[in-house]
């Protein structure tokens, strides 16, 4: 009996066609023979997967020169549930495209993407230094904006020349070399998809934060030097008002014990910080891939912060594959106890905070004719503690309770 024919794969990429994105998309497998729709920008690509009128949407989120790109976020903070299904990296090289017969010395405006831009600024700094520089939403609209007379010059990759009717003036005109984009196929939380890759090592999540990047930086380099989140990433660009957007990739999945205490320490940190999913990094190809080393999801592409493993509470916590470590030396337990320390000072200056959080409310509701106490809010205090910690949480959580009743801490 023949089976059915399987329906055919929907994608959405941040177009138009041409750009890097689309490019990143088509090297999956999956894409072939599947129905690639473009976006012109990463909020209408997810909208997209969100009616399904596509499985998934192809995304760059960061490129090792210019850093995050802050449309995706936007559009990922603001998403309902996007999940991270894959991820890809590519090499990124420049060129400039112009209409057939347009010598350098006639260029007055160049358009690309503000990333692009950013990379190849030294380069038309010192070639076509008169040129004003427009931004585009995508490379490939920049192809547009020339082939329809309104620029001069755009900057993207040789491959865009060709759709667009366009000759590559010069190419490479990137200032680094060897840089790479890292790109995420997002789809809609328990929507039709691709299979997972096996085993999922990365874990990406956003949020917002109150203030923007530079006013908080403190709380960033707080976090950094956690011992808990020294292996996580940590990124935050403007939300496009007052606050920002954090970004953080943390190795391994939620369910494996030191991935499991980042992201509970984040989120304890940054109230409304979510999972975009976990999923399987992609391998930089700027270098080879060492399964040796021991932090190799890094893939050299600037994602993590050194080489450096996550610390874990107990010799025989091991991630996924990954041998059982050899038994402890008092120089590992006296080590372990520093973090023990360290992570007790946190707290209790976490608790010293939330205190003083909590005797401000009380102030604030006796003042307006109010009780003391809200039940209604005590009794869902108790029942999240007991969700994420287990049947000892309700009891934490009401000794913290009946801490925030009493005085203040000094």
């Amino acid at each position: 009996m023949d089976r059915p024919p399987r329906p055919q794969r929907r994608f959405a990429y941040l177009g138009p066609r041409g750009t890097f994105t689309e490019r990143a998309l088509r090297s999956l497998p999956e894409a072939e023979g599947a129905r690639l729709t473009p976006a012109a920008t990463a909020s209408q690509a997810l909208a997209l997967v969100l009616r399904a009128d596509a499985d998934a949407a192809m995304l760059p989120v960061h490129n090792t020169v210019a850093g995050m790109v802050p449309d995706t976020l936007r559009a990922l903070a603001e998403s309902p549930a996007p999940s991270v299904l894959r991820e890809v990296v590519l090499g990124i090289e420049f060129a400039l495209l112009v209409r057939p017969g347009t010598p350098l010395a006639r260029i007055r405006t160049v358009s690309g993407h503000p990333h692009a831009l950013r990379q190849v600024g030294g380069w038309l700094s010192g070639r076509v230094p008169r040129a004003r520089r427009l931004s585009a939403a995508s490379n490939a609209e920049a192809a547009r904006l020339v082939r329809e007379g309104e620029c001069d010059a755009a900057v993207a990759g040789e491959f865009t020349a060709a759709p667009y009717g366009l000759r590559v003036a010069a190419s490479g005109i990137q200032d680094t070399a060897g840089a790479t984009t890292r790109f995420l196929l997002c789809a809609r939380s328990g929507g039709r998809g691709l299979p997972a890759l096996a085993p999922a090592d990365r874990t990406s999540m956003i949020g917002r934060l109150d203030g923007r990047p530079q006013d908080v930086d403190g709380l960033l380099a707080d976090l950094r030097r956690h011992p808990f989140l020294r292996a996580v990433s940590l990124y935050a660009v403007r939300d496009g008002g007052r606050g920002s957007l954090l970004f953080a990739d943390c190795p391994g999945r939620p369910d494996e014990p030191p991935s499991a205490r980042a992201v509970g320490l984040l989120r304890l940190r940054v109230p409304g910080l979510r999972s975009l999913g976990s999923y399987t990094a992609a391998q930089d190809p700027s270098r080879p891939h060492d399964p040796s080393h021991p932090n190799d999801l890094c893939h050299g592409h600037d994602s993590y912060e050194g080489s450096r493993t996550m610390p874990t509470e107990a010799a025989d916590v091991t991630t996924t594959g990954a041998p059982r470590p050899a038994q402890p030396t008092p120089e590992d337990i006296a080590q372990l106890r520093e973090q023990i320390d360290d992570l007790d000072r946190f707290l209790i200056g976490t608790l010293k905070e939330r205190l003083r959080t909590s005797r401000e409310i009380q102030r604030l509701r006796t003042g307006r004719g109010g009780t003391h106490l809200d039940a209604g809010r005590e009794h869902a205090i108790r029942g999240r503690y007991a969700e994420e910690l287990g049947e000892g949480g309700a009891g934490l959580a009401e000794a913290l309770l009946q801490l925030c009743r009493g005085r203040s801490a000094r």
